[in-house]
């Protein structure tokens, strides 16, 4: 303490003998700022202040860059088939009957809930193509990653490219490795695990003809079930053209039992605590240049 004081006395600086700090057993001393109000410090306790500042700031600004690269999510990390989904709002999705009015309500009180916090999932579903599914789930992306919780990363990740991605990492080790893709397993299944809200869009059409009985495969199962493992405390929504007898599995009308599309642990953790948007009425919007 005897340094100190030694040290601020060449600053020119002024003790105040007439306090003392009983946590340092120093006298107070006149310090920058203080000295043309008349207020006086403890040098230790002023020192122990300025660092808890300085590394409040740092802290903050760490959280800041965080907070950034996790709004940056979306647009940098989301694998996307379809780019007009790109572009996709609620402004723009123009509903045509009673049902895409209910459908959009639905999605906007959806995208709420999750701006709030709340945590589950929704299933938007169609037997139709092109209703507008998509659209709906980037919408509700696009609005909790600019309204809700700063800290909130949300993503987008269409299935059947994801696999397609996946597939093509299982030849890394034959590629030199600048040339080996980052797209595995791995990658996937621990960033949509880790991600505060995401999109899986058109479940199912990684199988190819979704009207088929076709199952998918177990190495496809397997993805997916490790996503939805790591997601129990996390928010999903999935678009999908399956029906849910196609999904779970059904007995036809002679008794003939028929399994679901995907494992039924995998079906099991997706739908859980669930919001269902189904359309049954829209028709496809996409415009087509045939005439016959």
């Amino acid at each position: 303490m005897e340094a100190i004081k030694e040290q601020l006395k060449s600053e020119m600086l002024i003790w105040d003998s007439s306090k003392h700090c009983d946590i340092h057993n120093s006298d107070f001393l006149y310090m920058p700022g203080g000295q043309e109000s008349g207020e006086s410090y403890c040098p230790v306790c002023w020192r122990d202040a300025e660092t808890k500042k300085l590394s409040q700031e740092f802290t903050k600004q760490l959280l800041d860059v965080d907070r950034v690269k996790k709004h940056k999510t979306l647009g940098s990390k989301s694998i996307i088939q379809d780019n007009t989904i790109k572009a996709a709002t609620f402004d723009s999705f123009k509903p045509t009957n009673a049902e895409e009015q209910r459908n959009k309500d639905h999605a906007l009180n959806v995208a709420m809930r999750y701006c709030k916090g709340d945590v589950f999932n929704t299933w938007i579903q169609s037997a139709e193509t092109g209703v507008g599914k998509s659209h709906l789930a980037m919408s509700i992306l696009k609005v909790v990653n600019a309204y809700g919780n700063q800290e909130t990363s949300c993503l987008f990740v269409d299935v059947a490219r994801m696999m397609e991605l996946i597939l093509d990492s299982f030849d890394n080790k034959n590629k030199a490795a600048d040339a080996q893709s980052i797209y595995t397993g791995t990658y996937f299944t621990t960033l949509c695990g880790e991600v505060d809200l995401l999109v899986l869009d058109d479940l199912g059409a990684e199988t190819g003809d979704i009207f088929s009985n076709k199952r998918a495969s177990e190495y496809t199962s397997k993805v997916l079930r490790s996503i939805f493992n790591a997601r129990q405390d996390k928010s999903t929504i999935i678009t999908t053209n399956l029906s849910g007898k196609l999904l779970t599995g059904y007995k036809d009308k002679d008794g003939n039992e028929h399994a679901g599309m995907y494992d039924k642990k995998m079906i099991s953790r997706a739908m859980v605590n669930i919001e269902s948007i189904v359309f049954k009425e829209s028709v496809d919007k996409r415009p087509s240049k045939l005439e016959f």
